[in-house]
């Protein structure tokens, strides 16, 4: 397994297309992420105070749904696998790999078992190759196939039965013109009650003239029983509840009871599909004043003593404060777990918002940030927020497959769960886990803020209430729950904001410098907030003090915004893009693409949806339409 070192950047355990359950490509092959209980934290003891992210804030938000939970831990680096021991680990998925030269099938077990069997050293088998001494231990190449279902379980196919048909089965036979093109393909029926011989022995070949899927089939040399992969798109088969990313007990893949009753209960997907894994995760700015100055090493003290059940909380407050000379209110607040409650993430942030505008600048200098008024030199904007340091915590709770789910519903009570896909939790404790996975990051960034008295009075136009209601209507109408959800709380000025960063982030590539994949949006819109953040964080281009200090000059950063909405007014899709009724995925953006307004996904918080520059510069109704007359 590859357990020993995952060759790709700390970030991608934490993202939205990576963490715990995806499938990652390597330069090797396809591997899964193991839940973080296999990588090592639990033998540190006193050590794990090293990798411990302090943000109580956070912490106390996700005690909603993981109410045991002690400490959010970082994602190791290589000098803590050194050091500590603690590693990320992984195991080969798809499980099926095929060789080059001599076109044999098999599993990886029965690839590691001829590897042995010929005498060679394991230690040398990873990545997998073929034993075959014609082959000169050639790499294997990986399947490209994989089942998922809507509970987040994932499988590979029953390629040991792929060409063992029933006698209905109906996939390879050749269509006919007259039938009905409407209708959905059946999928390959299978003869599950036995292989196709005793001496199965599988090779998979690919027609060099036939591209299509019925140009590459599974056959066995021994028996010569063969099936191509025509209709694998349309195959159906019950889930067997099968969890990989648990890893093995006793030398098998954890499995639980599915529950989904309806057929078919599981999908055929290429491994590489956006739609086999979702992350959910949870970022938060840091806030010094709503956190515990405690040291993660006597945060550890005190979580051993509550173990031991030695001491009552009365005698740990008195020992912790004498022999670390530390308040006792301190001792307290922390075993104290507070009020647990359900915080909407408008909520949370509402905390941010109001925090950067109106308290000062910590002496601690932890962060540091300061308020610009820009009501006289920047049109359509009130205040600016330079912030020249900047903590993000993000943490990923959980993940689903098939389809997302929107940032409210990720510690939402199951009771209240809209979704049919389930959350599947990061950890073997499912959501009894004491700590979590998350990612510290420091940067930089411009918190840009609206004018109130120009925004209010733009929103009522019926004009932009019609624009937003064509893009709430067809969110409504989307096959995806999440779309329709979102639906409910997306206003004229949510699609301005969001549309505005985009613009900005943008510009800034153009005239500034930085890759707009460096950059990141934080959007802060509600009745009470009108702004968006745009942020650079370590790792990143954007993080060499570059972006905050274009605030010391606001007349360029007015030029950087007019040019911005400028660029706006001109497409290369025009006038296809400006007079779109709908175009992107359900039809969510209107005067939006590509070629205008869309940034990286990394960068954007709602995956490039619920945009229109036109609401920015149409010169009858948009925000902007004095700049641009």
């Amino acid at each position: 397994m590859p357990n020993d070192k995952i060759k790709h950047g700390r970030s991608k355990h934490i993202s939205n297309y990576g963490g715990v359950g995806s499938l990652i490509e390597t330069t090797d092959n396809s591997i899964i992420i193991e839940t973080f209980d296999n990588w090592g934290y639990s033998d540190l003891n006193e050590k794990l105070a090293h990798y411990i992210i302090k943000d109580d804030r956070l912490l106390q938000r996700l005690k909603n749904k993981f109410p045991n939970l002690k400490h959010l831990v970082s994602i190791p680096t290589d000098r803590d696998s050194f050091l500590h021991q603690v590693r990320p680990k992984a195991n080969y998925f798809p499980k099926w790999f095929y060789c080059t030269y001599c076109n044999r099938f098999a599993s990886y077990f029965e690839w590691k078992n001829r590897w042995r069997s010929a005498g060679k050293n394991l230690d040398f088998f990873n990545p997998p190759k073929c034993s075959n001494k014609v082959c000169k231990e050639n790499h294997l190449e990986q399947i490209r196939f994989v089942m998922t279902c809507s509970n987040g379980h994932i499988h590979d196919l029953p390629w040991e039965y792929w060409n063992n048909r029933l006698a209905s089965d109906k996939s390879n036979v050749e269509e006919n013109e007259d039938d009905n093109k409407n209708e959905k393909q059946s999928g390959p029926q299978l003869d599950y009650t036995k292989r196709c011989c005793e001496q199965q022995d599988l090779i998979y070949k690919i027609s060099r003239e036939n591209t299509e899927l019925s140009g590459i089939w599974i056959e066995c040399k021994s028996c010569k029983k063969k099936a191509n992969l025509k209709g694998i798109f349309n195959f159906e088969k019950k889930c067997d509840g099968k969890k990989y990313w648990l890893g093995q007990l006793n030398g098998k893949f954890h499995e639980e009871e599915c529950g989904i009753t309806m057929q078919p209960s599981i999908s055929v997907k290429l491994k590489t599909s956006n739609s086999v894994y979702y992350a959910n995760t949870l970022s938060s700015l840091y806030i010094p004043e709503l956190q515990n100055p405690l040291s993660t090493e006597i945060r550890i003290d005190i979580d051993n003593m509550v173990e031991s059940e030695q001491f009552t909380t009365e005698q740990i407050v008195q020992l912790i404060s004498i022999q670390k000379k530390i308040d006792k209110e301190l001792v307290l607040q922390y075993l104290e777990s507070g009020e647990i409650k359900y915080i909407p993430d408008n909520v949370y942030r509402q905390t941010e918002y109001e925090y950067f505008l109106e308290k000062e600048q910590p002496d601690n200098k932890q962060i540091k940030f300061r308020v610009i008024d820009c009501t006289e030199q920047i049109n359509g904007f009130s205040k600016l927020v330079k912030i020249d340091k900047l903590k993000k915590t993000t943490v990923q709770t959980s993940f689903t497959r098939n389809e997302p789910i929107d940032i409210d519903s990720i510690l939402q009570d199951q009771t209240e769960y809209e979704y049919s896909v389930q959350r599947q939790s990061v950890s073997k404790n499912n959501f009894d886990s004491k700590t979590l996975p998350a990612l510290e990051s420091y940067g930089e960034g411009i918190l840009f803020i609206l004018d109130k008295s120009k925004l209010e009075q733009w929103e009522k136009q019926q004009d932009v209430i019609e624009r937003t209601e064509k893009i709430k209507f067809n969110a409504e109408s989307a096959d995806w729950k999440s779309h329709q959800i979102i639906a409910k709380t997306l206003t004229p000025r949510k699609v301005l904001i969001h549309t505005l960063s985009h613009l900005i982030m943008r510009e800034l590539e153009y005239v500034c410098g930085y890759p707009s994949s460096s950059l990141s949006e934080r959007l802060y819109v509600s009745e009470t907030m009108h702004g968006f953040l745009i942020s650079a964080f370590d790792g990143t281009d954007g993080y060499l003090g570059g972006l905050s200090n274009l605030c010391n000059d606001l007349e360029n950063l007015r030029k950087i915004i007019e040019s911005s909405i400028f660029r706006a007014t001109d497409c290369s899709s025009d006038p296809i893009c400006i007079e779109s009724e709908g175009q992107g995925v359900g039809q969510l953006n209107l005067a939006a693409c590509h070629s205008c307004t869309l940034t990286p996904e990394t960068s954007c918080e709602l995956s490039n949806l619920y945009l229109d520059r036109n609401l920015v510069i149409h010169n009858e109704f948009g925000y902007f339409k004095t700049m641009i007359d």
